[in-house]
């Protein structure tokens, strides 16, 4: 079965990502398991949330600096185990959806560090980019506005699958989206890194 992460971008406590993620992965599970869809029933999708405040997700810098990560495809070569548990995981997923916010124009430093602990378990899988913030995440795949009260004020996107209306205008993007991730999965195959006894 197809796994997909949906990681989330930041680890501030106060943030809307689990509220996006609440809405976004029924969404993305409604297009990618349609029961119109020839292959549903014999390759249904998983859909995973990747916490990057809860283990495996590496915390941190990359504090091993004996070998960098495009060096090892072996992931036992890791020297921290938070990081071996970390290549598990992403070496299990299909594809991933990197749910995030937009800081100071860029991404949350935690995403970069969780990305550069690896390399070669990337390779060959499709990414979908949903970013939001006071400018839309621009600059990025799927842009999400986010209204004032939900940047400066005490708004936030509810992660009880109540969903603000705002949401309603992203919704076919994020179709289009999942629908061009499904068809990769489907009719390319995806590389799935090395391992090395």
């Amino acid at each position: 079965m197809p796994k997909i992460a949906i990681i989330l971008g930041s680890s501030r406590q106060s943030n809307n990502g689990a509220g996006f993620a609440s809405w976004l992965s029924p969404l993305l599970d409604t297009v990618l398991n349609e029961s119109h869809s020839p292959v549903s029933d014999s390759r249904p999708f998983s859909i995973v949330l990747v916490d990057p405040t809860v283990a495996p997700h590496p915390l941190g810098p990359v504090i091993d600096g004996t070998r960098i990560p495009a060096e090892i495809r072996d992931p036992t070569l890791y020297a921290s185990p938070a990081v071996r548990a970390w290549s598990a995981l992403v070496s299990s997923c299909d594809a991933f959806v990197i749910l995030t916010p937009q800081y100071n124009w860029s991404f949350p430093g935690e995403l970069k560090n969780a990305l550069d602990h690896l390399y070669w378990e990337w390779h060959g899988k499709p990414v979908l980019l949903v970013t939001y913030g006071g400018h839309g995440g621009s600059n990025k795949n799927i842009e999400i506005t986010l209204p004032k009260e939900y940047i400066s004020g005490g708004h936030r996107v509810p992660a009880d699958g109540l969903n603000p209306e705002f949401l309603l205008q992203y919704e076919p993007a994020v179709r289009a989206a999942a629908r061009e991730m499904q068809q990769m999965l489907l009719h390319e195959p995806v590389p799935v890194m090395q391992h090395h006894n």
